[in-house]
């Protein structure tokens, strides 16, 4: 199996992946892409579902889709029937061998499939067992992504101001399960060192968008305030989310204290503005960013997005360049150097994603022997 990392702190780990769709692939595909070997088993014929979720321009008769490939590389894939006799000896075996089980199983199925936690805690103690439900309190109920951004609360509070309720443009409900798959997993791993045994864990779509609520839970948990779509303006600080309008493209503002705006204000030769009633701190920002965004464009259109996106960096200004994925991936940004390929079973492309690992290491000190 190849791997993109030099450092591999997973290796010699054994991961079998039972889960489909996303949350659990991409937790098989950290541990992968960290030098563990990673066995994920589909069904003999149908394969994993994401296989057939393909955008309009793909290839019917490829037997992988982008969507897939964004979850699966190096990866080991097995095709085994789990419903036969062969198929539960084969699992069987091959969970003696393993150090992490990921699945996300129906409750009705663990039984069939021979799965059910307390069973597993006891025949295979030294198991690091975790499971995927949609909701925590319906585990049987479907859920996929969107309805889960819905009913924790993030699609009303995303659109914007006026418009309907919105989804976000990638699986996030998905993707936060996933992070919390991992954390559960390695934990789970420590636990074992320390001599735990029969190691379960359970992870839902759900609980984990609503532990990524962070400041908006805890701002109506305490004040009672119910946040409501503004786009990409943040509710507590300004200008955040303002956009100004360039040639070359738009810059996004993410001035967090009174000397980024001071510093923004000189960029722009207006450092009237700081000490204008309506604007001289944040709060004054927030209640008159209408007025303070109008201004701020007037005097932004002087310039382009490229020498202003230059100015603000160099003088401590937080402001970004809005990108499309044609930039993001263009030769020398980081998105460039972030791209990992794999010829993945039966593809007719090589697939390129992202890698999952989104931090680098460094080893300082020598290994004890």
């Amino acid at each position: 199996m190849s791997n993109i990392n030099a450092h591999q702190p997973f290796e010699g780990l054994r991961v079998l992946e039972l889960a489909s769709v996303l949350a659990g692939p991409l937790a098989g595909s950290f541990f992968a892409e960290g030098g563990a070997t990673v066995v994920k088993v589909e069904h003999p014929s149908l394969g994993d579902i994401t296989r057939s979720w393909k955008s309009g321009n793909e290839e019917e008769e490829d037997s992988t889709s982008a969507y897939y490939a964004a979850a699966n590389t190096y990866k080991n894939v097995c095709r085994v029937d789990l419903t036969t006799q062969e198929g539960q000896a084969w699992l069987s075996e091959e969970l003696q061998k393993c150090d992490i089980l990921l699945q996300n199983f129906k409750e009705s199925d663990l039984v069939k499939f021979k799965l059910v936690p307390a069973k597993i805690a006891e025949t295979f103690p030294q198991l690091i067992h975790i499971r995927l439900v949609g909701f925590a309190s319906q585990p049987e109920r479907l859920a996929y992504d969107v309805v889960v951004q819905a009913e924790t609360g993030f699609m009303h509070m995303n659109g914007e101001k006026n418009g309907e309720a919105t989804k976000m443009p990638v699986a996030m409900m998905d993707i936060l399960a996933s992070h919390q798959i991992r954390s559960a997993a390695l934990s789970g791993l420590y636990a074992r060192e320390k001599g735990a045994r029969g190691w379960f864990a359970e992870v839902s779509l759900e609980l984990s968008g609503i532990s990524a609520l962070a400041n908006q839970a805890t701002d109506y948990l305490m004040n009672e305030n119910v946040p409501q779509r503004q786009g990409s303006l943040h509710p507590s600080i300004a200008p955040y989310g303002e956009q100004l309008q360039l040639e070359g493209g738009n810059i996004v503002l993410a001035v967090g204290s009174d000397a980024q705006f001071s510093a923004l204000c000189k960029i722009l030769g207006c450092s009237e503005l700081e000490t204008d009633m309506r604007f001289c701190n944040n709060q004054s920002r927030v209640k008159n960013r209408h007025h303070l965004t109008k201004k701020l464009q007037d005097l932004a259109v002087l310039h382009s997005r490229d020498s202003l996106l230059t100015s603000f960096h160099t003088k401590g200004v937080p402001a970004g360049a809005i990108r499309d994925l044609h930039e993001v991936f263009s030769p020398g940004t980081p998105g460039s150097n972030a791209v990992i390929e794999e010829d993945l079973e039966g593809a007719k492309r090589t697939a390129r994603k992202p890698t999952t690992t989104a931090y680098s290491v460094t080893v300082f000190g020598k290994k004890i022997v």
